[in-house]
């Protein structure tokens, strides 16, 4: 039977989808859209890599015995793929403020166009619900509400992945682009003997500058051996200790958005 049936013969449709309350479905559609962009990048990004990682032999000093083999850029990875990534960092962290927002509404709270997600600097900060956006937020929330936020830790030291959501989005709008690097992932060095020849560096590789990572070391004279480079573009924040691919993070950024709206899309 055909929903417009079961419409007008006062039929329920079984078939219905449980539906969100509408006051979350703005932050929801945050998330959804960042998480619909993502393979479009990651298929950007790969292309990219494909085209410009490559393998190349050079060597240091015509008196040592090996070259060294490294991992090159052709050029550098394009500022776009910076803001681009900055740009769904602000999307998913802007799903929580839209979230705010519309419990403020659902809550009658003053000034409902002034609420904003709380993230706290410390712990002592937070359980003081004083010096930080969204302190008066979370003040006015019916005590059930403000205890699934406070279960959420939102501070430093409470929860990493949150806090550096927060920190990414602030340092993107404020101080910089992101910091998005290019990496070797894996380097594969096939034919006869090559492990007579070949040394990989103990660590993995060794970065050199944002074009070149040293991946091992290869006797002057050895063969001609079949050299292949697979890499990944990654969030490297130092500052963060934040260093990991950038769809790999971009997809648990929406997913803990995503799990915090869930918790606030209670029965009417």
């Amino acid at each position: 039977m055909s929903t417009l049936e079961t419409y007008i013969l006062g039929v329920p449709d079984t078939t219905t989808q449980p539906t969100m309350r509408d006051d979350v479905l703005d932050a929801k559609a945050c998330i959804d859209w960042t998480v619909s962009q993502l393979p479009s990048l990651e298929k950007r990004i790969n292309e990219w890599l494909q085209l410009n990682l490559y393998v190349g032999i050079k060597d240091p000093d015509p008196n040592v015995p090996n070259n060294l083999i490294v991992a090159l850029q052709k050029e550098q990875l394009p500022r776009s793929f910076n803001v681009e990534v900055g740009s769904h960092i602000n999307t998913i962290r802007s799903s929580l403020d839209i979230l705010a927002t519309a419990l403020a509404y659902r809550y009658g709270m003053p000034k409902p166009d002034k609420a904003y997600f709380p993230i706290a600097k410390s712990l002592a900060e937070f359980i003081t619900y004083n010096g930080f956006k969204g302190a008066e937020f979370i003040k006015a929330l019916p005590a059930a509400e403000r205890a699934i936020i406070e279960s959420l830790n939102p501070y430093k030291g409470g929860n990493a992945l949150l806090w550096a959501l927060h920190q990414l989005d602030i340092m993107r709008k404020h101080r910089k682009l992101l910091a998005v690097t290019t990496n070797p992932r894996h380097c594969r060095i096939s034919g006869w003997g090559v492990s007579q020849y070949f040394i990989p560096v103990s660590t993995g590789l060794m970065v050199v500058s944002d074009r070149e990572t040293v991946l091992g070391l290869l006797a002057k004279g050895a063969p001609q051996y079949d050299m292949h480079i697979s890499g990944y573009v990654a969030i490297n924040e130092t500052d963060l200790s934040i260093h990991k691919p950038v769809i790999a993070a971009l997809h648990e950024f929406a997913s803990l958005a995503g799990s915090i709206i869930n918790l606030f899309d209670a029965p009417r």
